[in-house]
């Protein structure tokens, strides 16, 4: 997956880095915290005397802050980030997100919008495609979100997290460390994996889910060295191949004998090749903007190989250098300009808050592994992975968006449309939609009715558009 996107190759990725905060017990760590609290709002509350509207977003965003245990040096990092923000209520719902791991309707009451169509959990199991009118557009969207900074859940603990779009934080134990994932809906007897595309993280499902039918039980996972997972020890190499391995430890971390697979770019390839290798395993499998992995000429393998091992020796070098931070909007920016146009800034948000973490001085840096970057040492041939595609035999749907990427020879792509048409057994769709490389994160709505009714009914053979 290394050339579909490398233009991510100069966005370092450190190691993780987990800031912690401890709360005072002493009588006197009370009497000094308060004292702090005191004086902040004090100094918030002169700041919206003396200072018109900005003042006032810095008294939102300090009483915002009143319950987290930040120091003044972060506080005031967070100051710097917001104050350029002209909308103070969505810079205030912004720290509140970033800092507080509690459901934005419990702090703020958002005046209300116009009505939008987002689906409740029904109260029988059979149903799958219930909708409701609501007034608040926080009920269609995530409420609270990872910082990307530790939050001490031990592996394989589930936290819930209190929001209007319920979901929980979990993490896998495994003998590196633990995979983490986000899980939507309870669970039920057609469990779907959802898994991201290169460098992104589980969080780039957030304004999909909340469009699907709440009776599905979806489980979004942090590939290995992603998001909230752990990295691979120092030294060690990556490989697409590793996720396919870590689909069936999930499997059976979850008790899962068959499960439907919803994959975005890398995802998606990563949820085909463990299809064709685990076909009884697979329910139904959803591969958005990707038709097949990348293939290579034999005859170009050798070169691919000695560049990726020269590239494996630089990024270790890199990994001994501190990772350069950035204010947040700088490293937002930064996102939007790797992904060449794919994500917009509020998309970016959305995968900076596991993408990310923060340094005492409230500066930014990306969290990911950086040792993704280093090209696939061992390579397949279009022919070989051709072989892999004659045995995806359950219900498939691809999506295609009409401005996502371009990645291999347009008929390399129809020779494997063609082979998924014919040897799928359930039924095959194929959507183009309106939309860049990332429209499940950009714009879900193109995405999510195809998605509702493929995971809702009978999967037909059919041909859309939308």
């Amino acid at each position: 997956m290394e050339t579909l996107c490398r233009h991510f190759s100069d966005v370092r990725d450190p190691e993780t880095y987990s800031p912690t905060f401890a709360p005072s017990h002493e009588v006197i760590g009370l009497i000094a915290k308060f004292l702090i609290l005191r004086n902040r709002i004090f100094y918030t509350s002169m700041a919206a005397v003396s200072c018109g509207i900005g003042g006032v977003k810095r008294l939102l965003i300090g009483i915002t802050l009143l319950p987290s245990r930040l120091s003044r040096r972060q506080v005031s990092g967070v100051y710097r980030n917001v104050r350029d923000s002209r909308n103070i209520w969505q810079a205030t719902i912004n720290t509140t997100r970033r800092y507080q791991s509690v459901s934005l309707a419990s702090t703020f009451s958002k005046p209300a919008v116009a009505p939008i169509f987002v689906p409740i959990r029904s109260s029988s199991s059979s149903s799958f495609c219930k909708l409701k009118m609501v007034n608040s557009v926080e009920t269609a969207s995530v409420g609270a979100e990872s910082n990307g900074c530790d939050n001490g859940h031990s592996a394989g603990q589930e936290v819930l997290v209190d929001t209007a779009a319920s979901f929980k934080e979990i993490q896998i134990p495994l003998s590196w460390g633990h995979l983490a994932a986000k899980v939507w809906g309870k669970p039920n007897d057609h469990p779907i994996l959802a898994l991201h595309g290169w460098q992104d993280n589980a969080g780039t499902f957030d304004k999909l889910i909340p469009l699907l039918p709440t009776d599905l039980y979806v489980v979004c996972l942090d590939f290995c060295g992603h998001g909230l997972s752990s990295h691979y020890p120092k030294g060690m190499m990556y490989h697409y191949w590793d996720h396919i391995a870590h689909i069936r430890l999930v499997a059976e971390y979850f008790g899962w004998s068959r499960f439907s697979i919803l994959g975005h770019s890398l995802g998606g390839i990563v949820g085909s090749m463990f299809t064709a290798i685990s076909p009884h395993m697979v329910e139904k499998l959803v591969m958005i903007d990707i038709v097949k992995p990348i293939s290579t000429p034999a005859r170009f393998q050798p070169d691919k190989s000695a560049k990726a091992i020269e590239s494996y020796i630089q990024v270790l070098k890199k990994l001994e250098q501190s990772p350069p931070s950035y204010t947040y909007e700088a490293a937002r920016e930064r996102l939007v300009q790797a992904n060449n146009g794919s994500i917009d800034s509020v998309a970016a948000e959305v995968l900076m808050r596991r993408g990310t973490k923060q340094h005492e001085d409230g500066s930014y840096y990306y969290s990911r592994d950086l040792r993704h970057v280093i090209p696939t040492v061992a390579s397949y041939t279009a022919e070989q992975h051709a072989e892999y595609a004659k045995r995806v035999h359950c219900p498939l749907l691809l999506i295609t968006a009409k401005g996502g990427l371009i990645y291999e020879d347009k008929s390399v792509i129809e020779d494997f449309i063609k082979i998924y048409r014919d040897v799928s057994k359930g039924g095959f769709q194929h959507a183009h939609v309106e939309g860049t490389h990332h429209v499940h994160l950009v714009n879900p709505e193109n995405i999510a009715p195809a998605v509702s009714k493929f995971f809702c009914g009978d999967a037909e053979q059919v041909e859309s558009s939308t």
